[in-house]
């Protein structure tokens, strides 16, 4: 009967999809009908050592899906038909079987089922579980040995409660340390009994081990395994016990003394330094011989390509080791270890040195891609080498023992310095690293470094270093250059060694062989400009443009940000010689972050560093910095970009964005020529969130800053830029494009609304009917602060017209007023910027001060009801128990909203300070300042330059235009720029309530005692008596 489900077997590891489909399709329709056939056979299967392992494989990963879903209702999984007692009893019977089979890929998944079953099963329905494991664990047989130390991993990491392991821990703790110690045992064996060892140690880690009991339990397995531990590191490296499996058993050993400090501190600390620390100390310096002799000599007996073999281990064992090493340097006594005795600390320099020279594997690596070292060198990679827990190690340590660490590293480098030659350059470009590792970090090392001749001949070895022959030594040497300038650069005044080192770093970026070194020496040169403004010249400025030209075509990973890094350095040299075209800054910038346009990291530093040349290009060159910018980025500019050209299109709109936001009024002429038409094009046809957001600023800046250069502007079809911002503000405003796309279409209205109100006749009251129909179903509070701001700026100037304008727009059910006050005053609390939420501050007190009877009549939100429930709310319950809110009218719900940011006002602002509301302020604190100004005159409404009712009048055709008086009306809109900051805020709210405390006090107080919480009239009162 098993034939079957060994053909259907077979087919699901078919080529052909269809026959792979229908067999998986059988087998699915087997465990619905015949779930206990299905189960029988295969376990029958898996157990059945005729059959390839492939298959017997196959068999147990279907058994396991079948188990899931068909054994327990415990299992999230299981959808029914649970299998009968007999065919689970058969299956546990057979598991055990596959645990003593000599292949461990059967036992692994033998095992994962067992725990998978254990959970549900054990102890009620299967007593004998614990048996059968200690069993195996007793036996002579090393299968069985190794299935049920496998059982017991799983169990571990996912079967055992607390309570079902601390009844048998004592059992289990026992057999172990037996397997761990008895001379019979294999080291492989041994190897996996301490890795369950580890697995039981964390374990405890994750559950309580409170109780005298558990207490003692404890103290006496750390006193017992750290023996054992400590015997396993003291075994010798021989030839033998390699091939047997020491280096593994060692690797296992120093998890475990991870895991058990970690799970134990306090009981593991009578044995650190006589046991623990010092073991591991002892072996890390064999086992780091031995890397070294494979990994950084190259012994021709290691095979290093197998990925299971003892190689790898021999890699990762002073990985672990060195990480317990600088976990205990914290440890006192660890520190004295090395203080105190210049033996242990020149010891530890000298295995540093071993474990941080540069592996054979990844020289060839590096040749292979240069990137690589560069990624390696920036600390990106996410790889953790040896060589990487070196330098941490030696860090560590430099913490708590800087200055004899100093004097270890200064003698070990001119040693190797001396004894150097050409073919052992390893060691010296490792103390060089590890020099560099400690001095880049920003501490003082006059004291530590001394002074002439120890300085003098650490400058001759990096100047000798610079001139090697080997191009990992000279870049070394460079790096280290400009850091040992840079953090040395007040001892370093009387020697012209600085300065010769910079002119050959200046030299080598863009001339040296090596794209590693030049990569290098523009890392160099970052740190030298850093310590020498005086060097901040036009010639240094050429160079870093030649260095980066020179590596640009093959840079790739990380380089790119060293690129941009660099490029940004030769920016702040001089941003007027930046911005001409022969220097070439602006197009490589755009091409170094061009190569990665989708690394969040390197746009941001992107955008950072042409935001800054940006800010410090004077007006009278802004034309020249944007006949440089402007054109390789237009020409970089997709107008339907594809997916692959998103990132890029995406970076040169926001880059053309920043440059016209700082750009002078008005803009350049024939910016909006050049920049204008690919952008429409792209916000009428893309759908990618991020371009539509930046191009929609973009337009806005351009609004703002030039409004009659884009009216004048026409398309080839003859229609007026203004004609084309109003088809990209429909599109955004359409609710078949996303919230988050269109984010800042608000900006783009506000602008048109200001400047070009008085042209658009009929037009501008159907544009602000639109916007308030799109905010009746926005939901995005970031994208409804953002459309609301269109209303707010216009309140501030007539808020009664506003109000009967929108209330003569009809939606569908309710007005436009209904529609942005509710959506306004649900989302107030959401809505974040000093400046735009002093902006809805002035328009809500300004609605509120209307006592208009519409606004009076709007129901909207009030206060979250709280249900009184014991009922435990989980998500799926929350799902289908929406929010409830109490409902208030429109002005009381302004007036809780402005108690609120009164309350939220800090007790250290200055206006909290002149209320009397800190420690010490004088008594006629609450008085206002003579300079204060009226609330409703902080923010200036002639900036939009006209009134609603002349707004009302254009949307009936009444009137052909408007006159503005304001001198300042062509200044950008408020939120486009920080006009006070957070005071102004809160001397706004402050005056507010000043004068309802004058004029309006009893209305105050009847709100105040009805609608409002406990927490509004706390606030209140607290403020009254500087309000009053």
């Amino acid at each position: 009967m098993d034939q079957q489900i060994v053909d259907l077997l077979n087919a699901t590891q078919s080529a052909e999809r269809e026959i792979r489909s229908s067999a998986e399709q059988q087998l699915g329709r087997l465990q619905e009908s015949q779930g206990n056939y299905l189960a029988t056979s295969l376990i029958n299967i898996g157990s059945t050592t005729s059959y390839p392992i492939s298959l017997r494989q196959s068999a147990l990963l279907i058994l396991k899906l079948t188990i899931a879903r068909t054994w327990s209702l415990q299992f999230d999984e299981f959808v029914g038909n649970a299998l009968d007692g007999n065919v689970k009893s058969l299956i546990r019977q057979q598991l055990f079987e596959i645990l003593r089979s000599p292949e461990r890929k059967l036992r692994s998944l033998a095992a994962n089922l067992v725990s998978k079953i254990s959970s549900a099963d054990f102890p009620d329905e299967w007593p004998e579980l614990f048996d059968g494991l200690m069993s195996m664990l007793r036996s002579a047989e090393t299968e069985s040995i190794e299935g049920a130390l496998s059982i017991l991993k799983e169990l571990l990491d996912d079967g055992f409660t607390f309570e079902q392991f601390a009844s048998i821990a004592i059992q289990v703790f026992e057999a172990l340390y037996v397997l761990a110690t008895s001379s019979s045992v294999d080291l492989w064996t041994k190897a996996n009994t301490i890795d369950t060892v580890r697995a039981a140690l964390n374990f405890f880690n994750q559950v309580q081990t409170e109780g005298d009991s558990m207490k003692a339990f404890v103290n006496q397995a750390v006193d017992l395994w750290s023996t054992v531990f400590s015997n396993n590191l003291a075994l010798a490296y021989t030839d033998d016990a390699r091939k047997g499996g020491l280096i593994l058993l060692k690797h296992n050993t120093a998890k475990a003394i991870q895991q058990m400090d970690s799970t134990f501190p306090s009981e593991t600390k009578p044995y650190l330094m006589s046991r623990l620390f010092t073991s591991v100390w002892a072996d890390l310096r064999n086992s780091s011989a031995l890397y070294a002799s494979i990994y950084a000599k190259g012994s021709p007996d290691e095979d290093l390509t197998d990925p299971e073999g003892e190689a790898r281990y021999i890699k990762m064992l002073p990985l672990e080791e060195m990480e317990f090493v600088r976990q205990c340097i914290p440890n006192h006594q660890v520190q004295a270890f090395f203080k105190t005795s210049a033996e242990n600390m020149h010891a530890f320099i000298d295995l540093s040195v071993t474990m941080g020279q540069i592996s054979m594997e990844d020289e060839d690596d590096w040749k292979e891609d240069a990137n690589a070292f560069v990624t390696e060198e920036l600390a990106l990679s996410p790889k953790y080498t040896c060589r990487t827990a070196s330098s941490d190690l030696v860090l560590e340590l430099s913490d708590h023992a800087l200055e004899p660490l100093v004097d270890a590293l200064k003698t070990k480098m001119i040693s190797l310095a001396s004894a150097s030659s050409i073919e052992a350059w390893r060691p010296l470009e490792a103390i060089l690293f590890l020099f560099e590792t400690v001095l880049v970090q920003d501490r003082s090392y006059g004291e530590p470094l001394g002074h002439s001749p120890t300085i003098e001949q650490l400058l001759q070895i990096i100047s000798n270093g610079v001139s090697s022959p080997n191009v990992y030594l000279r870049a070394r040497s460079y790096v280290l250059s400009g850091t040992f300038c840079r953090n040395l650069k007040d001892i370093l005044t009387a020697s012209d060694i600085p300065e010769k080192l910079f002119n050959s770093t200046l030299h080598a970026a863009s001339t040296d062989s090596s794209f590693i070194v030049r990569a290098c020496c523009l890392l160099a040169i970052q740190r030298f400009l850093s310590a020498y403004p005086r060097r901040h010249s036009k010639a240094t400025q050429m160079a870093i443009v030649e260095s980066v030209n020179s590596l640009i075509a093959d840079a790739a990973d990380e380089t790119p940000s060293l690129l941009v890094d660099s490029l940004e350095a030769a920016i702040k040299i001089s941003p007027d010689l930046a911005i001409l075209p022969d220097s070439q800054i602006i197009a490589l910038l755009f091409f170094s972050a061009a190569k990665d346009a989708s690394n969040i990291q390197l746009t941001s530093d992107t955008y950072e560093a042409f935001e800054y040349l940006a800010d410090n290009t004077k007006a009278e060159n802004y034309q020249k910095f944007c006949e440089t910018a402007i054109p390789p980025l237009v020409a970089g500019l997709s107008t339907e970009p594809s997916d692959d050209e998103l990132p890029n299109s995406t970076l040169i709109v926001n880059l053309l964005s920043t440059l016209v936001d700082r750009a002078p009024t008005p803009l350049p002429s024939g910016l909006v020529d050049f920049v204008f038409p690919k952008v429409a094009h792209i916000l009428l046809v893309s759908d990618d969130n991020q371009i539509l957001q930046y191009g929609s600023e973009l337009v806005a800046h351009i609004i703002q800053h030039d409004a009659e250069q884009l009216r004048n502007w026409r398309d080839i079809q003859g229609k007026s830029g203004v004609e084309v911002v109003l088809n990209i503000v429909a599109r955004l405003l359409n609710p078949a494009v996303e919230e988050s796309s269109a984010m800042c279409v608000g900006e783009v209205v506000s602008e048109v609304v200001d400047k070009y109100g008085r042209d658009l006749g009929e037009l501008l009251g159907q544009l602000l009917s639109a916007t308030a129909q799109r905010l009746a179903s926005a939901s995005n509070p970031m994208f409804i602060q953002n459309l609301v701001l269109v209303y707010a700026h216009m309140v501030t100037i007539d808020p009664q017209g506003v109000v009967n304008f929108l209330a003569d727009v009809k939606l569908e059910g309710i007005t436009g007023l209904e529609a942005v006050i509710r959506a306004w005053l649900a989302n107030f609390d959401a809505f974040k910027g000093y400046q735009e939420i002093r902006l809805n501050v002035l328009a809500l007190a300004k609605l509120y001060m209307l006592h208009d009877q519409l606004m009076e009549s709007i129901e909207v939100e009030g206060d979250l009801i709280v249900e009184n429930t014991n009922v435990i709310i989980t998500r799926s319950r929350a799902k289908n128990r929406p929010y409830k809110f109490t409902t208030v009218p429109a002005h009381v719900k302004i007036l809780k909203l402005l108690i609120n940011e009164l309350g939220a006002i800090p007790s250290d602002s200055n206006v909290a300070s002149r209320a009397g509301l800190l420690p010490g302020a004088s008594d006629n604190a609450g008085s206002a300042d003579e300079d204060d100004r009226e609330w409703e005159d902080d923010f200036n409404p002639a900036e939009l330059g006209m009134t609603m009712s002349e707004l009302q009048k254009l949307a009936r055709s009444e009137s052909n235009g408007y006159d503005s008086d304001s001198e300042n009306g062509d200044e950008p809109l408020a939120y486009f720029q920080e006009k006070g900051g957070d005071e102004k805020t809160n001397e706004t709210l402050v005056e507010f309530f000043r004068e309802l405390y004058a004029n309006e006090r009893e209305k105050l107080e009847q709100i105040s005692g009805n609608h409002c919480s406990d927490a509004e009239k706390d606030i209140l009162k607290r403020w009254q008596p500087t309000l009053v």
